[in-house]
């Protein structure tokens, strides 16, 4: 069994929107197909990749749609990302 003290924890986050645009890369897509197929505005894609945009609830449903990620990991990227933007 693992501790609190065991797990890895950082004091750093990257925006989710990072991470997004490896996925849709890693499917070989571009940022506009991305958009068509999830149903997204290319501006709203391009915002949250460039960390502007926060990914919501409305947002990580259409990632799964189009891409099949778990809407949980994006929730948990931005909770990551919005605690350590409020703690600087």
């Amino acid at each position: 069994m693992h501790s609190t003290a065991d797990q890895w924890n950082p004091h750093w986050a990257v925006h989710p929107g990072e991470h997004l645009a490896v996925c849709i890369s890693a499917h070989g897509l571009s940022r506009e197909n991305f958009a068509r197929l999830a149903e997204i505005p290319v501006e709203t894609i391009e915002a949250i990749i460039g960390g502007q945009h926060p990914i919501t609830l409305d947002i990580a449903v259409r990632i799964e749609h189009a891409l099949g990620i778990m809407p949980d990991l994006w929730f948990i990227l931005q909770s990551k990302w919005h605690r350590l933007q409020k703690s600087f």
